[in-house]
This record gives structure tokens, C-alpha cells and sequence, in this order.
């Protein structure tokens, strides 16, 4: 029996959220040398300006995008826009360029549309790097001298693998050799497939989570992210023209 799955789970890479601790590094010992030099008012204002708009895109780009699971299905959370897709919605989720979640339109635990009449949900947060791409385009050498004469034990020593390798279950084992978006579609699109056979549980009022009838998928502008970037891309304009 696998163990349960925890009620929220968050999915997003480290590289993007790297990228904004530098360059929020980067921004602050830029305004620390210019306060030390004392830099003309006029130029301060243009450098804070750009690095304020560039400032915005990086969080929009790199540290909003995120993909949550709960209990009422998964939140896709892009650079511009947030859509949440019940369980009872998905229909799959798997990789192309980005994490996809492959959804029916209409009122969920409707009768199941052909695959033609599904829509995609890109999730910004999960691309597919092209490290993974050149890993997964290059098939597996199985040299059939290989196969026919026995390999030496060194063969098998080296790599060491991890002592607790061995006792992981199967599933754990094939979600570790994959790709790190790609484990995480595998992960999500079984969990979707449980959460959407999963008998729903009667109750006397409306819950939030999968059983609750009725829930439409929903997608909204992210007006914070928005504003974070077309506030100071308008005041650089306006700067710059003033000029």
C-alpha cells in the first residue's frame, strides 16, 4: 500500500528561484555604490527605474510560478495568470516544453470528452530543461555482446548506489531515475488519477476538494505581477522621454 499523500504540496525549480536571490543581490550592492559615490539625481533615478522594472519581470518570471496540489485539485501559478483545474478535471498531466495539465472543459465529473476536445494549462514553474531533453532524445546503448557474455563484478560495484536504494519501493525507484519535471508530472498525474476514482464522500454542506460538486475551472489576471512590472516599465518610459 503506498503511503498517503500529503493534503498541499508545492512543485517549482531551484534555478529560477536562485536567479532572484542573485539578482536581488545584484540590485542591492548596485545601490549601495551608489550611494557611496554619490551618483547625479538624474542618473540614479534612470538606474532605479531600469533595475526596478527588471526587478519586476524576475519575479514574475522567475519567483511567483509555482504549481500547488491540495485537496480541491491543482493551482497552476504563472507569470500572469492563475488558474485552478479540480481533480475531477484533469484528465492527464505529462511534459512537453513545460509541465502539462491536460483538462476537460465544461462541469467536472461530466461525461469524459475525447482527447480533441481537452485544453492544456502550460505550468511556467515546470519547464523541461534542455539537459533532460538531450537525456531523454538519446536511447539506451544495449550492446547484444553485452547481453550474451557475463559482466565483471566491478561492473556492478561501481557506481555505489545509496545503502537505503534497495529498500525503496518501485515506485520511489522509477520516479528517481526520471527526469526531475517529469517525476513530477508522473506524481501529480497518479494522484489525479486516485483523486478522480476516488468514491466522493457524502456530506451535509459543500467542502472544499474534490468531491464538491459543481467546481469549474477557474483562471484569473495577476494583478499584483501585473502592476510589479508595468508600474516601472511605465515610469522608465516616461523618464526617458522626459529626457
Amino acid at each position: 500500500m503506498s503511503p498517503a499523500q500529503p493534503s498541499r504540496e508545492v512543485f517549482r525549480l531551484a534555478p529560477p528561484v536562485v536567479f532572484w536571490w542573485v539578482w536581488i543581490a545584484f540590485v542591492t550592492a548596485n545601490v549601495a555604490d551608489f550611494a557611496i559615490q554619490g551618483a547625479s539625481a538624474r542618473f540614479a533615478v534612470v538606474v532605479a527605474a531600469i533595475l526596478l522594472t527588471i526587478t519586476g519581470l524576475a519575479y514574475a518570471l522567475a519567483l511567483r510560478p509555482r504549481v500547488i496540489a491540495d485537496s480541491s485539485g491543482l493551482t497552476i501559478v504563472n507569470p500572469f495568470r492563475d488558474h485552478h483545474v479540480p481533480w475531477a478535471a484533469i484528465r492527464a498531466v505529462d511534459t512537453g516544453e513545460w509541465l502539462r495539465v491536460h483538462y476537460a472543459p465544461g462541469e467536472p465529473g461530466a461525461a469524459s470528452p475525447s482527447s480533441a476536445d481537452s485544453k492544456v494549462i502550460s505550468c511556467w514553474a515546470l519547464y523541461v530543461s534542455a539537459r533532460a531533453k538531450r537525456r531523454a532524445s538519446r536511447p539506451a546503448p544495449q550492446p547484444r555482446s553485452m547481453l550474451r557474455r557475463p559482466l565483471p563484478a566491478s561492473v556492478f560495484a561501481t557506481p555505489p548506489l545509496s545503502p537505503g536504494y534497495s529498500r525503496l519501493p518501485d515506485e520511489a525507484k522509477y520516479l528517481a531515475s526520471l527526469p526531475a519535471v517529469k517525476a513530477i508530472a508522473v506524481r501529480l498525474d497518479t494522484r489525479a488519477d486516485r483523486e478522480r476514482t476516488r468514491p466522493a464522500v457524502k456530506t451535509p454542506e459543500p467542502t472544499e476538494g474534490r468531491g464538491a460538486p459543481g467546481q469549474p475551472v477557474t483562471a484569473r489576471l495577476a494583478w499584483p505581477s501585473i502592476a510589479a512590472v508595468a508600474l516601472p516599465a511605465l515610469a522608465l518610459l516616461i523618464i526617458v522621454l522626459a529626457v
